[in-house]
């Protein structure tokens, strides 16, 4: 990384920090948070079984439309300000400039987000800020896959309104239809799908792979074999490449579309 490319990874952190959407969210996802450890520690019985698989429906939900907010304006909002131009005279590569926006904005939303869970710890209940910390992690990649997923949607937009409604379908299509999708095979199917297409299905999906690392973590790896899955799931090394896929390829894909583009300057 060039000196101008770090300049623009500060740029870059500096606006999203003073940016008042990423301080709402912020708040939002911390109150969000605490609200739910509030109610785990109201209930009877173990309030770590009850607040975990409701911090990971609300993280699954909330941090892939944070996180494509946070990307969806990356290049497009540039070119509508004039200013892509100017970004790109500078001495330092079109790749560069995505990988800079990238690295910028993904370290807001880890803030975010890490703010966020740690202000929950706050109001955490026995055995509940170990839940807790065993979110940041998956939480910080499945925001991370997403925001590479934004500045892809940005790089491929002219218009930043285009941008913005491809983020809402984004964020319906992973997080809500892909899991109706697969429901509609397998009752398609009468069931006879095997049990290594639907776990290769899930895991493709970075909300589904989510849901399923955090599952295993938080009730052990028992719950799978519940569900015919557990010889079928990935390892742990897969399952770290997968999310490398999910991260870096719509990142490179970004810096293509970038690279090809006839920009004015």
């Amino acid at each position: 990384m060039t000196r101008v490319g770090r300049a623009l990874i500060l740029h870059e952190l500096l606006e999203r920090t003073r940016d008042r959407w990423v301080v709402v969210i912020t708040l939002l996802f911390a109150a969000l948070a605490s609200g739910v450890s509030l109610y785990g520690q109201s209930a009877e019985g173990n309030a770590a079984a009850l607040t975990g698989p409701s911090l990971v429906t609300l993280a699954a939900f909330l941090v892939p439309l944070v996180a494509l907010v946070l990307g969806h304006d990356a290049i497009v909002g540039e070119s509508e300000r004039n200013t892509l131009g100017l970004l790109l005279s500078l001495p330092v590569s079109r790749i560069e400039v995505v990988v800079a926006k990238f690295i910028g904005r993904g370290i807001a939303l880890c803030i975010a987000v890490g703010l966020g869970l740690s202000a929950a710890m706050l109001t955490a209940g026995e055995g509940e800020a170990g839940v807790l910390a065993k979110l940041i992690g998956p939480s910080l990649l499945l925001g991370l896959a997403f925001v590479s997923f934004g500045i892809l949607i940005s790089s491929v937009t002219s218009r930043q309104v285009t941008a913005a409604s491809l983020v809402v379908v984004t964020w319906f299509l992973f997080v809500f239809f892909y899991d109706v999708g697969l429901l509609g095979l397998l009752v398609a199917t009468d069931g006879e799908i095997s049990q290594q297409t639907i776990a290769s299905l899930v895991v493709g999906n970075p909300a589904g792979l989510y849901r399923v690392q955090m599952m295993t973590q938080l009730a052990g790896p028992e719950v799978m074999e519940g569900l015919g899955l557990s010889a079928s799931l990935p390892t742990p090394t897969q399952g770290a490449a997968i999310w490398a896929a999910w991260i870096l390829g719509p990142l490179g894909l970004s810096g293509l579309v970038l690279s090809a583009k006839k920009v004015l300057r």
